[in-house]
């Protein structure tokens, strides 16, 4: 016990970075040892029907950086906030219940609600004003900066969820997000927070056995609904801390919307859509933006690596532009630009694809994008690919995104 607390001693005193090395190896250490007991209790995406990657693949994602979150926390004192902790773990449990048995749609909000609250109330983390996005002055949210804290945190946490839809694309963009705001706060001239360093650390340890890349052709771990919705979370109180501090904040508030960008318009555009359409919203479909370029013959190790390019580009806009003095109004202008350009290419590019599934003939089985044009139109199609059945939109379709290996 004795060599343990010298251990735990020594690396409270070291620095951030050895600190998170050891976060990092703890997640990674845990993605290995969580892998049999995860198989034992049913903690697994399992081939057949429309999934097609092979084996029994663990859904270990949010213990495994949970777990490295709360050692690298635990070699200091005042590196991460109990609350913080309390938060992430509420809805870490609730998405492994999701992941094992299944949990109603309107369960899982109220979860995150709570969650929400612990960080507003608790946590004492909340959005204050908008900026300076009109050209007006700040606006400031008074009696609504509860009730708005709360609908972006639950708001960020399902389209983070959302997004989780190939190997690699959620770690990816948390790990862009993560090291865009790291990156302002060392711009602003202000002290890194040592859990920026830890959790970047954690997800890091995760995404090796994630992300594809040439050692790794395919992922061995997922995030699943409790990995997904923890990153969530973490990631909408380490975004409310940058616009905390009024005219000393690390980031405006619009400018953090670029850093967490990609997940909110490509969700946002897609409720648009389903409303649009006559249909519920929150139910899950199969027109999220990596489905379209999934069936423009990119691989899913592209497309993921392609749109985790594309959120780190826009991370870089936002933070750019904040330390450059660019106005709030103009960065809200173009945040606008940038939705109506996604809006408007997603919507040809499912028309496109309407127009090619009137032209293939409906006999190619075989071939996945002869079938998985159909995702464009309002009834789906059976496909020969995974859908992961751990995950969805908040409308409680679980089979609601494909994950590609």
């Amino acid at each position: 016990m004795a060599l343990i607390e010298d251990i735990l001693g020594y690396f409270g005193n070291a620095s951030p970075v050895l600190v998170s090395g050891g976060g990092l190896a703890f997640t990674a250490l845990l993605i290995h040892l969580l892998s049999k007991p995860a198989e034992r209790v049913g903690l697994i995406d399992r081939p057949g029907g429309r999934k097609t990657h092979e084996g029994l693949v663990p859904l270990t994602g949010g213990l495994a950086i949970y777990g490295g979150f709360v050692f690298a926390s635990s070699c200091g004192t005042g590196i991460v906030s109990p609350i913080l902790l309390l938060g992430m773990g509420l809805v870490l449990v609730v998405g492994l219940i999701d992941d094992l048995y299944g949990l109603s749609a309107r369960f899982r909000l109220v979860a995150e609600i709570c969650a929400a609250l612990i960080m507003v109330v608790w946590g004492g983390k909340m959005i204050h004003d908008l900026g300076d996005i009109v050209g007006t002055g700040s606006l400031r949210l008074g009696l609504f900066a509860i009730p708005f804290t709360v609908l972006c945190t639950v708001g960020f946490i399902n389209a983070f969820n959302m997004s989780d839809g190939i190997d690699g694309l959620a770690s990816g963009c948390a790990i862009t997000a993560m090291s865009w705001f790291i990156v302002a706060t060392w711009l602003a001239g202000q002290p890194i927070n040592p859990k920026e360093w830890v959790l970047l650390a954690a997800i890091l340890g995760f995404a090796a056995y994630n992300v594809r890349h040439p050692l790794r052709k395919k992922a061995s771990a997922f995030l699943g609904d409790s990995g997904s919705m923890l990153l969530g979370f973490a990631l909408s109180w380490v975004a409310i801390q940058m616009v905390e501090g009024g005219p000393n904040r690390i980031l405006s508030p619009i400018a953090v919307a670029w850093v967490l960008a990609l997940p909110v318009i490509d969700t946002v555009r897609l409720m648009l859509q389903r409303g649009l359409r006559g249909g519920n919203p929150f139910v899950a479909d199969r027109e999220h933006l990596h489905h379209i370029l999934l069936r423009k013959n990119l691989t899913p190790g592209q497309t993921s690596w392609l749109l985790v390019g594309i959120n780190g580009v826009l991370g870089a806009i936002g933070v750019m532009s904040h330390h450059l003095g660019v106005p709030d109004s103009w960065l809200t202008v173009g945040f606008i630009g940038i939705f109506a350009m996604h809006y408007r290419l997603t919507t040809y590019g499912c028309r496109l694809d309407q127009a090619d599934s009137a032209i293939q003939p409906s006999t190619v089985s075989e071939s996945l994008n002869a079938l998985s044009v159909r995702h464009c139109l309002p009834k789906t199609a059976e496909l020969p690919m995974e859908v992961s059945p751990t995950s969805g939109d908040i409308g409680g379709s679980r089979d609601g995104r494909l994950r590609h290996h």
